[in-house]
């Protein structure tokens, strides 16, 4: 798929990953659509972009739920008319409480639920409008972390990103759409956020362009 006239939702686009991945299809000349439940990380991110490309649009989410999902999706039909046709489905892992500690159970569940609630939501969202308008589309899981502390939950994450990569990928090849997924390796290798960014970038735009890529999750 060519990027440069390509409709590109990045959800989560105030987050670290997000932002940066936003910036980088701006500069390739996409129309790049950013949501984020963060009003303020939203901004930032815009105005990154906007200083790039003003071919960008902003939508706040009051929340990550599936009626949140669904007005936007109807927001990006009145402003654009027309539905994305490559979902960045980014997200930022959490840290996992202590097995010992007080709470732990709910902290995790909820946590957990949270995660794999909105990247269904987003998944979903998007595959039903590329099938509606017939187009030949590609959804990417991205993990992102915020510090060294969150790349305790990475295992976790990328449990649920190999998952619903390779079953989406499964649904979805009858219908011409790509599934794939990007998960970073991190400092715990010894990388930075500057290396791990690039990795990121790199291996995200590969996926977009092989048409033959889906169903797999590369490491960054």
């Amino acid at each position: 798929m060519k990027i440069d006239n390509a409709v590109v939702l990045v959800t989560s686009a105030g987050s670290r990953v997000g932002s940066t991945l936003a910036a980088h299809f701006s500069s390739l000349g996409a129309l790049v659509i950013l949501c984020d439940s963060d009003k303020r990380l939203l901004d930032e991110t815009f105005q990154r972009c906007r200083n790039i490309n003003s071919n960008v649009h902003q939508f706040a989410l009051a929340d990550d739920s599936i009626g949140s999902i669904k007005q936007l999706f109807q927001a990006i039909d009145h402003a654009i008319g027309q539905s994305p046709d490559i979902l960045i489905n980014t997200f930022t892992t959490k840290a996992i409480p202590n097995i010992f500690a007080h709470g732990a159970y709910d902290t995790f569940a909820l946590n957990l639920s949270s995660m794999a609630s909105t990247l269904f939501g987003f998944g979903q969202a998007s595959a039903e409008r590329m099938c509606k308008e017939n187009k030949e589309g590609v959804i990417i899981n991205v993990i992102g972390y915020t510090n060294y502390e969150d790349m305790a939950g990475l295992d976790n994450a990328s449990s649920f990103v190999s998952g619903f990569t390779q079953s989406w990928a499964k649904e979805l090849t009858p219908f011409n759409i790509r599934v794939g997924g990007v998960v970073p390796c991190g400092e715990a290798n010894g990388q930075n956020w500057a290396e791990v960014q690039d990795e990121v970038i790199r291996n995200t735009e590969y996926i977009i362009s092989n048409d033959y890529f889906s169903g797999r999750v590369m490491a960054a």
